[in-house]
């Protein structure tokens, strides 16, 4: 009996689109899973928004309530409607645009020298043994007392201007930065430090493609803090000895028993750090791409 032999042709026809079918099926699987999380994703941020919103109105609303209804007496809280008019007053008065000149340059120089020198000291320390032995237990001493205690001998030695203020902001936010430096160049695995040494890498090959990448998380959360404190110090500073500032004009109106006006330059001052951090955090979402991978 003669069988005729299978036809391969149509075999493998057959099986063709079974072979193609998979990748097509794993691109429509992929993209819908990527579509998911990117609409899950937006959903949380909405709701994320609308929760701190709702928290906000509540608070207005728990504030307007306590005011107005006399719970809380005036030259205590003021009510949020003085807050508003008294921050209008001072958007057109001529004392607030000048102070808010000298406070933000104050805060910003403050800033940059304590992110420079945190970062600069803490790759030294972290690097080399000899600055490690030699500037670390000094400047761990250095933040011992509170440096809110500094801010009068800073007043005596650079005046009332702007460098004492400066001082003071560099003072307060120089050492998260360093430390937060130190923490990420020092928390490597170490096999992974062998294995650059294995494949010949330097020390700045070694530092650029392993410490610096896995330090810079760690080293942004230490400048959003290294932000607050500068902005905190500067602040401290001007109660201590200004002749202008945004701290100077709290201090002055309080003094007038001007509440509203001191809400009102506290809640600007509020936003004004809170934008600055929002965009500190936008550029970390920026540089460490690879933490949302």
């Amino acid at each position: 009996m003669n069988m005729a032999p299978p036809n391969l042709t149509s075999a493998a026809t057959a099986q063709a689109p079974e072979a193609v079918a998979p990748p097509a099926a794993h691109a429509d699987t992929i993209q819908k899973f990527l579509a998911t999380e990117l609409a899950k994703q937006r959903r949380e941020r909405i709701a994320n928004r609308a929760m701190a919103i709702s928290f906000g109105l509540f608070v207005l609303l728990v504030w307007a309530i306590a005011t107005e209804g006399g719970f809380v007496h005036a030259l205590i809280i003021p009510s949020p409607f003085d807050t508003v008019e008294a921050t209008i007053r001072l958007m057109r008065s001529n004392i607030l645009w000048p102070n808010v000149w000298v406070t933000l340059q104050e805060i910003f120089w403050a800033f940059l020298l304590g992110l420079g020198s945190g970062c600069l000291l803490g790759v030294g320390v972290a690097m080399f043994a000899g600055v490690r032995a030699t500037l670390y237990p000094y400047l761990v001493a250095i933040q011992a007392p509170p440096k809110i205690v500094l801010a009068p001998i800073f007043v005596t030695w650079f005046g009332f201007d702007m460098a004492s203020k400066i001082a003071i902001g560099v003072v307060m936010s120089f050492f998260p930065m360093f430390l937060n430096t130190l923490t990420g160049l020092t928390s490597v695995d170490p096999n992974a430090i062998k294995l650059m040494k294995s494949l010949t890498a330097g020390r700045w090959k070694t530092f650029r493609y392993l410490l610096l990448p896995n330090a810079l998380p760690i080293m942004m959360a230490g400048v959003k803090l290294c932000w607050t404190l500068a902005v905190l110090g500067v602040i401290v500073g001007e109660f201590v000895g200004a002749s202008a500032g945004i701290g100077y004009l709290i201090y002055a109106m309080n003094f007038q028993l001007d509440i509203a006006g001191v809400f009102s330059l506290i809640i600007l001052l509020s936003l004004f750090t809170l934008f600055v951090y929002q965009f500190i955090e936008w550029l970390e979402g920026r540089i460490i791409f690879w933490k949302q991978l």
